[in-house]
């Protein structure tokens, strides 16, 4: 009798011991799981940040309507590179913004697309963003004053997923594209662009920063 119940309380024993080895592994496994999606939360968190951003990087009429019309503009057909919408009666419009500020490599450049009795109107708010081309600090720029925050900043806002090239990084979505040129790891400079495509390669963009 008292063989048994030794070998009873010792079963017993065992089949505790396993019920808290497989409740620890299921304890892990949750927590694994639970960071797993807060590593792909954060992931998707910086994405939209970058999207948003790509998508809309400027309030356009907001932005030229503070700049009071101090500026001088350029019309051109466009770079074969840039998004040409199948509209007919219509041209790109290159906006150069005069601040107090202008570096060497001259003022700030917004290219647009304008179409329709309001092309050659500076009120116009049919006309597409096409390009940003930003040299110089500017505060009326928004969330697009970018020019000398660091790399470690844009990597928290946008995060580590873009094509390095040379001095240069390059954020994507679709058929937009973010080229920020680094001095001493921080913005010089750096251009938005809506493309002809969404087949962003190196190619591509070694052809548009040449």
């Amino acid at each position: 009798m008292k063989i048994r119940f030794l070998t009873t309380l010792f079963l017993v024993f065992i089949s505790c011991k396993n019920v808290t080895v497989k409740e620890t592994e299921k304890v892990e496994i949750k927590i694994d799981s639970t960071e797993l999606k807060i590593e792909k939360a954060e992931k998707q968190s910086e994405n939209l940040k970058l999207n948003s951003f790509l998508e809309n990087p400027i309030d356009l009429q907001e932005f030229k309507t503070k700049k009071n019309r101090n500026v001088t503009t350029s019309v051109n057909n466009g770079l074969e590179y840039q998004y040409h919408p199948k509209i007919k009666d219509s041209i790109f419009y290159g906006y150069n913004f005069i601040t107090n500020n202008i570096g060497a490599k001259g003022a700030n450049e917004i290219v647009v697309f304008k179409y329709g009795e309001n092309k050659h109107k500076y009120e116009d708010e049919t006309e597409i963003l096409i390009e940003l081309r930003i040299f110089n600090k500017d505060s009326d720029l928004g969330k697009a004053n970018l020019i000398g925050i660091s790399k470690t900043k844009l990597e928290s806002e946008f995060g580590t997923d873009y094509l390095a090239l040379g001095n240069r990084i390059v954020y994507s979505n679709k058929n937009k594209v973010l080229i920020l040129e680094l001095n001493n790891t921080k913005v010089k400079s750096f251009n938005y662009i809506k493309l002809n495509t969404e087949n962003i390669d190196r190619d591509l963009i070694e052809q548009i920063i040449e």
